[in-house]
């Protein structure tokens, strides 16, 4: 693979990050941990109001860092809070993925490009969490702060989830090398496949927020291209057929995503001794796996990009 690169430059549009929605969040560390994944530690989300304090969000979670993207798993700490009243409400749809987050390296010029298109972000807000400096062997040389700028929309501008755009301005805490390093084989994040209500709707909606011209590649199936990664729309039945054996989420939600492995028979075998069952698909280079119920969702794992079926 090409070098690793985890932030864009101006102009681009990378994937960022997904994240699952969890009830019980040491269920879902442990079949992590079973998956063949590092965690970062169990952090409380908090954010920075005007007056420099921080305040909690209601929220808390753990990541597994890729060479390129991550993966973030959430849960609700107090559902009194705005941000955990609007968790648990998606929570309560589904456990799976909800929260769809690009990066931008100007968030706040897209804020208002994003208001310019139609859309209501709110105010910015400024996350911050505490992260232990290691060594590539695991031991802790201090502690950092890792801080984000990130916009969201209300729920009614994007029902499909937390799809939202993000800043990083600590790029060395978030990536550090210890936590790259997972038993399973897998690298990085690609795409996400989602299921929007109504396919035409969101079409044009997805393009002003992604901006980004649509390729539409059947009639159920749209594809938005991002510098790194991409979003595709489906409609049920063809989010089924490219998660085979998946319980599709009920739309307007996230069904899966794509993931790369450095050596696929080798990410399929870790996976088979742990007791998973990952299937072949009709792509070669390509598996699925279903997710526990802990966490919700369906991969596909590829071993390459170009397996992967939409970039056929």
């Amino acid at each position: 693979m090409a070098a690793w690169r985890q932030l864009p430059t101006t102009g681009e549009t990378f994937l960022d990050h997904l994240g699952h929605f969890v009830p019980d969040m040491e269920a879902a560390h442990q079949e992590l941990t079973r998956l063949g994944f590092k965690q970062t530690p169990y952090v409380l989300h908090a954010f920075t109001d005007e007056a420099g304090q921080r305040k909690p969000m209601g929220t808390a979670n753990r990541c597994v860092m890729l060479r390129e993207g991550y993966l973030e798993v959430l849960t609700v700490t107090d559902g009194s809070t705005p941000t955990g009243a609007r968790t648990q409400r998606q929570l309560d749809r589904y456990t799976g993925v909800h929260i769809v987050a690009m990066a931008d390296p100007d968030a706040m010029a897209r804020r208002e490009r994003q208001a310019a298109a139609g859309f209501h972000p709110q105010e910015p807000t400024p996350l911050k969490r505490p992260v232990p400096l290691l060594t590539e062997d695991g031991g802790e040389t201090g502690s950092g702060e890792a801080a984000f700028t990130v916009i969201k929309n209300p729920e009614e501008d994007m029902p499909e989830g937390r799809v939202q755009v993000l800043s990083h301005h600590t790029e060395e805490l978030v990536w550090q090398e210890f936590w790259m390093r997972h038993e399973n084989g897998i690298v990085a994040l690609r795409d996400v496949i989602i299921v929007p209500k109504d396919l035409g709707e969101a079409e044009d909606r997805y393009a002003r927020f992604t901006e980004v011209s649509p390729q539409r590649l059947d009639d159920g199936l749209i594809r938005y291209p991002l510098a790194r990664g991409g979003i595709l729309l489906a409609n049920p039945q063809r989010a089924a057929e490219l998660l085979p054996g998946a319980t599709v989420a009920p739309a307007p939600g996230v069904a899966g995503y794509a993931l790369l492995s450095d050596d696929l028979a080798a990410t399929r075998s870790f996976l088979e001794g742990r007791g998973f069952a990952p299937k072949d698909t009709a792509w070669p280079g390509v598996m699925s796996l279903v997710l526990p119920g802990s966490l919700g969702g369906c991969w596909l794992v590829a071993e390459s990009e170009a397996a992967l079926p939409w970039n056929g």
